[in-house]
């Protein structure tokens, strides 16, 4: 029956409305798996869900992929695009945008790990002086180390977890697991995972030409 084909898909939904709790990260690589039910299949229409506790950094992560995806060649829109904003993810809307729009793949990605390991960085030190009396002696000068204003870096890291299913069937056919580390922003994380996560889709000949 056509439910019980789309479970896989289903199950990999139910964890959008579950929200996402994380701690460190890690390395850099991007490991994948693929599945032989759609060997030599290339996807052209794809419908990008990610998951998030918060809205903005989900918006941000879809909109940055469907625009790597963009630029590979495939047709991709962002699941906050398609659906008209900030809406509940339900299985039935999901249903209803992949027939509404002929989208012939889903990609999903939710962060397995994350975290921000905060270093202090103190300015350079100089000293002043000021002379107390007369006379030459060197203890006569009380020294004042004066420091530019510490601050503080933030080293982001996340590890995503990302599954793509066939809308024909709602088999998954593909999955990986994408590191990146050490990055100041949010936005230059959301960047490197988009651009990796792509590049090995168009290594896998998942999209593209």
């Amino acid at each position: 029956m056509r439910r019980s084909r789309q479970r896989y898909l289903f199950l990999a939904l139910a964890a959008l409305s579950a929200g996402i709790s994380g701690c460190s990260a890690s390395t850099g690589n991007v490991s994948t798996e693929r599945a032989s039910s759609h060997e030599g299949t290339r996807f052209s229409n794809i419908l990008v869900i990610g998951v998030a506790n918060d809205y903005e950094g989900r918006s941000r992560f879809e909109r940055k992929l469907a625009s790597e995806l963009k630029a590979a060649g495939t047709d991709a829109t962002a699941l906050y695009i398609a659906a008209g904003g900030n809406e509940p993810v339900e299985r039935e809307a999901i249903e209803a945008l992949v027939k509404a729009n002929g989208y012939d793949a889903v990609l999903i990605s939710k962060p397995l790990s994350r975290g921000a390991d905060p270093s202090m960085k103190t300015g350079s030190a100089a000293t002043k002086t000021s002379r107390k009396g007369g006379g030459i002696d060197l203890f006569r000068y009380d020294y004042e180390e004066l420091n530019e204003p510490a601050t503080w870096n933030m080293d982001f890291s996340v590890t995503i977890s990302t599954e793509l299913f066939a809308a024909s069937d709602s088999q998954s056919v593909w999955a990986a697991e994408t590191k990146v580390s050490k990055k100041e922003t949010r936005e230059e994380l959301i960047n490197e995972a988009s651009e990796k996560i792509v590049r090995q889709l168009k290594r896998d000949r998942l999209i593209g030409h």
